[in-house]
């Protein structure tokens, strides 16, 4: 599949940068007549091995690799290393930093084989003012799901970013190779960057449905129970008289019980951000690269639970010169129900390394902001529903045709909170492949920042 597009021309770049950059198309399958003509190249294409991975999606020598190497993995990876992540960062460290395939993991690893790479080509790119070049393969592309690697490969002679333009990724593997870059502006700190390896839009999890746990529901109420039906007398010469009848339906009948609450959905897990090896060859202006993983998604509150109904009240005794009937019962009250457990709340995204690669001269120029994800806030636990009142008896002067009233229901039981997510380690951010302590010291109002836009 390819995409042209056509594009400004710009000031020639040097023959060596040239010379790189049309070698990085061919490596591709990129048609140099139509790149040199100012043509933007699009193609979807598979690697089918490590060695033609390697050349392909990493622009480091040898020497750079060996330099990686020791430092590749992070108390972060060291957490994740028996999980099915770990040996994607192991297959990674293959590819950007030459390690060797262990045994252990050769036949896993070679199983998701071939990759998938979306790769661009274009000498000279605008992006104007406050715009944005989101270079992101999404699944669909290949009709994979959400739990597969992608890899983007970007190819570029030179790369013009105005005041307030950025260029972004989303969740897939990134390489970036730029001859010159020019940055106009003075970008901030925090979420004001240039360069932005930013989490999938979605959930990288077992689990399924939306980020944040749906709430559950409220129980319903008991139904009140019915009241009793008064028995009947007649009026005689020796007074009430009480005919023959049935006496059975003078007590009130219980109410029923109440439904509890259900539980509250679990949020899922932020979405991740993978590794991006980025080399820039002549910076002119500042650049700023931000990094982070995707917050955890919000549990769901459980749902309360519903009251008890009333109790049916008791009908009057009858006191008649032939008989004497008690008064009926109250019913009894039905139970509250028991309010739903709040969800677990999802924990924050993973993150993978930055390598970012600019002359020696320029390293001043640069700033790389890489907070660590935070967790979900947990669902709250339903409240526990009222217990329905007992039914009452009616009294009457002769006290011995009184009924008993109903019995009270008990209460409900309140629904525990679910667990907050935790939060995870940063992305370990490396410039010429050292590690790069990040200037951004405080991420609490940052993490804010990143909460409210999610939930807005």
């Amino acid at each position: 599949m390819i995409a042209t597009h056509p594009v400004q021309a710009a000031m020639p770049l040097a023959e060596q940068s040239m010379q790189e950059f049309l070698h990085k198309a061919s490596l591709m399958d990129h048609d140099h007549g139509p790149l040199l003509a100012g043509e933007e190249i699009t193609t979807y294409f598979h690697l089918h091995n490590f060695d033609i991975a390697r050349q392909v999606l990493s622009n480091a020598t040898d020497e750079q690799h060996q330099k990686r190497l020791p430092f590749f993995y992070s108390p972060a990876h060291e957490l994740r290393a028996k999980l099915g992540q770990g040996k994607h960062d192991r297959g990674e460290a293959v590819v950007f930093a030459g390690a060797p395939i262990s045994e252990h993991d050769a036949k896993g690893i070679h199983r998701h084989f071939p990759v998938c790479v979306k790769g661009v080509s274009v000498l000279h790119k605008v992006v104007r003012k406050g715009e944005t070049w989101d270079l992101t393969m999404p699944q669909e592309i290949w009709n994979l799901g959400e739990m597969e690697e992608l890899y983007t490969i970007v190819n570029i002679g030179t790369l013009a970013l105005e005041e307030g333009a950025r260029v972004v990724i989303r969740g897939n593997v990134f390489s970036m190779l730029c001859q010159r870059l020019i940055t106009l502006g003075d970008p901030g700190k925090g979420l004001d960057y240039q360069i932005g390896v930013l989490p999938t839009p979605f959930s990288v999890d077992f689990g399924h449905g939306p980020q944040n746990g749906v709430h559950g529901k409220a129980g319903v109420s008991g139904l009140n129970g019915l009241d009793g039906i008064p028995g009947f007398a007649e009026t005689s010469i020796l007074g009430r008289w009480i005919p023959e009848q049935v006496f059975d339906r003078l007590p009130g009948t219980d109410a029923t019980d109440a439904e509890d609450g259900a539980d509250g959905g679990k949020g899922r897990n932020g979405g991740m951000c993978k590794l991006a090896e980025i080399t820039i060859r002549e910076l002119k202006g500042r650049l700023h690269v931000y990094s982070a993983a995707g917050a955890g998604g919000d549990g769901g509150d459980g749902g309360d639970g519903g009251h008890g109904g009333g109790g049916g009240n008791g009908a009057p005794g009858l006191d008649g010169f032939n008989i004497k009937v008690p008064g009926g019962n109250g019913g009894n009250g039905g139970h509250g129900g028991n309010g739903g457990r709040g969800g677990n709340a999802g924990h924050g995204g993973l993150s993978s390394n930055i390598y970012l690669n600019v002359p020696e001269t320029a390293v001043d120029q640069v700033n790389m902001t890489a907070p660590g994800s935070i967790g979900g806030m947990s669902g709250k636990g339903g409240k526990a529903g009222l217990p329905g009142k007992g039914g009452k008896a009616v009294s009457m002067d002769n006290a011995t045709l009184n009924g008993l009233p109903g019995t009270d229901g008990q209460a409900g039981t309140p629904g525990r909170n679910g667990l907050n997510g935790r939060g995870r380690p940063a992305a370990v951010c490396y410039l010429n492949d050292l590690i790069y302590q990040s200037s951004f010291s405080s991420p609490k109002h940052l993490y804010n920042e990143i909460k409210f836009q999610r939930k807005s």
